[in-house]
């Protein structure tokens, strides 16, 4: 066996051009070799003497061998090196040095490896060893200063030394993979394998017995409401063999679902990961087969979350092991939801196409098997374009295969579904919108139809009994000797949670219209009182309030009759009592249509509504996307709830959500979710000064009740405002509107004639027109004087600060004159408004160009198709302008004063 030294000498020949490296490399190796931990030390001093002391001068210059401090032979202690150690001021020592500091402290200066490991591994460590511990507890032992990092170290060792970090990187990332393997493998395995042991399978008629629970709705006492079945009213039918299914309908399903329902082991990986993908993403799952969504739907359990996917795929596993395949889809087909209330096919059959399950072919089949995906979203009556594409979908899948025979889609259309609710029988129209209402906001709570079914959750709803019956009471009475085509809604909410207490969306079911929108006419007159109040502008400004103005190049006029004692000192108070158009035409010019339209949103007005699946600002021309002046007279469409809760704002200063559930309890009454509904400041991020221009609002609408003959019973404070708007230019009304509140309840009365070709006038059973002051009024004074009854008076609040001008000021002699002289003018003759119009400017402080703006058309027939965008002329134009008439020209009713309107 060759000795160290030789082994030294063959190194330092393997690597001739790096003498100087090599020879302090061979110094620590031989030197920890032959002479221990004196070798080592010997290494330690010098470039030279690192070079001799592999105790061999090898092909080392001999000059240089004469300085060594050390050698393997002579085995000096430290102390002896020491002693000799060259200066480091001696030109010839210095590569040396340089080198010899590389090879001894080759340390990588840019990695955490030790960069003695190796060689402890290889048996060198003795004499590191002894080399550390001497250069750690040795207060003598210390390199100058001048001794810098190598710039140049040897390439082959710290190549070694990489590698060897490498491998060893490599080590271990390969050992964390085989862990994380087998946890991702056997942890799964294990527990999905103790779930299966552990979970039960509801046998499928067990469930479609379950499933014929209804959903009870109770007012907000706890009473009863309704009990309304799965089928809103119809008996639920099951099918008891797949043999009355058709084979479309079979194979629609399959191909809008899972088209390997039949192959697969009731779950698909494919699907699973999908799922798993987008609930980590933060999207929703997807990729379920009919089998993991009859588990769905059988369980009631529909939260989007990965634990509930995976006890997902082991139900249907085990199912899928238990019980065959026709046996799992006819169950499907009994179970799931079509909406419309309809759940099961049967049901689904008679709900959209009036048919029996056996009777569907390919098209009506695709309609329904794409509808359990979106029950309400992909119906055709409420969104024609997401129900085509659903439809486009499953009849492509059906055809890809070979589902359709020698059918070709692209030839197919996609047929006509019965109305909505026609289907239905024993549920009142009045309890179907309500429930529509209900069901809508459980499913923005995360609470589905179906889960509150299977589940027999009961829904306790803000409605108060009393006034409920005295709303649906209160409109049978005034209506029962009017024309049927007279369609009134009635909508009222809490002033301080926006709870609603009493709901009335029609007598018939299809549109609900107290949550359609449409033009408010003058009753949105006191947003435009608010926007002034923002803005500094009192209750006592006076307007030019006279009749036939042009104003921002469109023509406005007041209905016959209505002035102002001064008409062009038009104080807000009288404006707003006698109903003033023009005056308030000039104040939206003053302040702004937007800004009209920002306070109406800080009082309630939604920003935005969804029609036909799309979302639409509102309160602005669907053409231009501006808010023009004829917001100041309700040329723009809200629905009747909107104004009552909105009318809230003016009680407390106040906005919250309007809101129909209270709380989810079970069967036992035991709490599952409360729903509170807390208010925020409305005009102002200041709740006292929010409340403050509510007050000045409320101040100027004091009078308003009196005017009209309708104050309430008890002398009882009350502010209110009536409005009409024109059907286009025919001189008669298309709506008539009553919004009033107190601090308790705030009420909103609407009126339209509209039928399945169109709106019609609003014309009473005298054919006279009806205005907002007539039967409207009538019904929300006899309903406020109803819920009112045996509860306290409470006082509207006051102003607690005079916002601007509150008093108008007194008229001066020239202006007296001047009214004097137009007041001995005639009136017009006639009430219909200019045609002419204009499109507003950005801007208020600017006229407007005089570019005319089209009317708005449709071709929706929004009679049955609930979520249809309105009919309504182009708001916001002279033709569109609100008109009231004062009561000496309509027939007087009860206690009226003929003189006022």
């Amino acid at each position: 066996m060759p000795s160290p030294e030789t082994e030294q000498q063959d190194r330092t020949r393997r690597h001739p051009a790096s003498s100087a490296g090599a020879g302090g490399v061979a110094a620590a190796l031989g030197g920890a070799a032959a002479g221990g931990a004196a070798g080592a030390a010997g290494a330690a001093g010098s470039g030279a003497a690192g070079a001799g002391g592999s105790g061999s001068a090898g092909e080392h210059d001999p000059a240089e061998s004469t300085s060594l401090l050390g050698s393997a032979e002579g085995g000096q202690s430290r102390s002896a090196a020491e002693s000799t150690r060259v200066s480091p001021e001696e030109p010839d020592n210095d590569p040396g040095l340089i080198t010899h500091r590389a090879a001894q402290g080759g340390y990588n200066y840019y990695t955490d490896d030790d960069p003695y490991e190796d060689d402890f591994d290889s048996g060198y460590h003795p004499a590191h060893d002894s080399y550390a511990d001497d250069r750690e507890h040795d207060e003598d032992f210390d390199f100058d200063d001048d001794f810098a990092p190598p710039e140049e170290p040897d390439d082959d060792m710290n190549a070694a030394r990489k590698k060897h970090g490498r491998r060893k990187l490599w080590r271990r990332l390969r050992r964390t993979c085989y862990v994380a393997a087998a946890l991702m493998i056997v942890t799964p395995a294990a527990v999905f394998a103790w779930c299966y042991f552990t979970f039960d399978i509801t046998p499928p008629k067990e469930t479609a017995a379950n499933y014929n629970t209804s959903l009870v709705v109770n007012y907000s006492d706890g009473s009863l409401l309704n009990k309304f079945s799965p089928a809103e009213g119809e008996e639920r039918v099951l099918i008891d063999s797949l043999d009355e299914v058709s084979p479309e309908m079979r194979h629609a399903t399959m191909a809008a679902e899972d088209a390997d329902f039949y192959s697969n082991p009731g779950f698909s990986v494919s699907g699973i990961g999908r799922a798993v993908y987008n609930q980590l993403s933060g999207g929703q799952g997807g990729g379920s087969t009919i089998t993991q969504q009859y588990v769905k739907l059988s369980t009631g359990k529909d939260a989007h979350s990965v634990e509930r996917k995976f006890t997902e795929v082991v139900r249907a596993f085990k199912m899928t092991n238990q019980y065959d395949k026709n046996t799992i889809l006819k169950a499907y087909f009994n179970t799931a939801y079509y909406g419309r209330g309809a759940y099961g096919i049967s049901n689904a059959a008679d709900a959209y196409f009036d048919k029996k399950p056996s009777e569907l072919n390919a098209g009506e089949s695709a309609v329904l098997a794409g509808m359990v995906q979106l029950p309400k979203g992909n119906d055709p009556r409420v969104d024609p374009q997401r129900a085509q594409q659903r439809w486009d979908y499953v009849t492509g899948q059906m055809a890809d295969k070979g589902w359709l025979g020698s059918k070709d889609p692209q030839s197919m259309s996609m047929p006509e579904t019965e109305p909505m609710w026609a289907w239905t029988t024993s549920t009142t129209p009045v309890q179907t919108h309500i429930k529509q209402r209900i069901i809508g906001e459980l499913e923005e709570h995360g609470y589905t139809q179906g889960e509150m079914t299977s589940q027999g959750l009961r829904v306790v709803t803000t409605l108060d009994k009393q006034a409920q019956q005295a709303a649906e009471s209160t409109v049978e009475q005034v209506m029962q000797d009017q024309p049927d085509r007279l369609i009134p809604a009635l909508s009222a909410t809490d002033p301080e949670t926006g709870a609603v207490r009493a709901y009335y969306g029609g007598s018939a079911v299809g549109r609900d219209w107290a949550n359609y929108p449409q033009p408010a006419g003058s009753s949105f007159k006191p947003f435009v009182t608010a926007a002034g109040l923002k803005q500094g502008y009192g209750i006592g400004e006076v307007y030019d309030g006279s009749d036939d103005q042009t104003i921002w190049g469109t023509d406005y006029g007041n209905a016959a009759g209505v002035d102002c004692e001064h008409p062009k000192h038009c104080g807000v108070r009288e404006a707003t009592t006698n109903s003033v158009n023009t005056a308030f035409v000039n104040m939206a010019a003053k302040f702004g249509p937007e800004k009209v339209a920002e306070v109406a949103h800080q009082a309630g007005i939604p920003r935005e509504r969804t029609a036909d699946g799309e979302r639409s600002e509102t309160l602005v021309n669907p053409e231009s996307g501006q808010t023009n002046l004829g917001i100041a007279l309700g040329a723009y469409p809200v629905t009747t709830t909107n104004m009552a809760n909105a009318y809230g704002a003016f009680a407390d200063g106040e906005r919250a959500e309007p809101n129909f559930v209270q709380k989810v309890v079970t069967s036992d009454g035991e709490l599952v979710k409360k729903f509170d509904n807390s208010p925020d400041s409305a005009f102002s991020s200041s709740s006292s000064e929010s409340r403050n221009i509510a007050a000045n609002v409320t101040e100027s609408m004091l009078d308003v009740a009196e005017h009209s003959g309708l104050s309430l019973e008890g002398n009882r404070p009350v502010a209110s405002k009536s409005g009409t708007h024109q059907k286009e230019d025919t001189g008669h009304n298309a709506r008539a509107w009553y919004v009033g509140y107190t601090p308790q309840l705030s009420t909103a009365v609407s009126m339209n004639a509209e039928t399945k070709n169109g709106p019609k006038a609003v014309l009473n059973k005298n054919d006279a027109d009806v205005y907002g002051a007539d039967l409207p009024g009538d019904i929300w004074q006899k309903f406020m004087n109803a819920y009112h009854e045996g509860k306290s008076v409470e006082e509207l609040p006051e102003p607690s600060e005079r916002i601007g001008q509150y008093t108008t000021p007194p008229v001066s002699t020239s202006e007296t004159s001047e009214s004097a002289s137009e007041s001995s003018e005639p009136p017009s003759s006639s009430s219909e408004p200019p045609s002419s119009s204009s499109e507003p400017p950005s801007s208020s402080s600017e006229p407007p160009s005089s570019t005319s703006e089209p009317t708005r058309t449709t071709d929706c027939n929004p009679y049955w198709d609930s979520d249809c965008e309105p009919q309504d002329e182009d708001p916001g134009n002279g033709n569109t302008q609100d008109e009231e008439i004062p009561n000496a020209q309509r027939e007087p009713e009860g206690n009226r004063d003929p003189s006022y309107g």
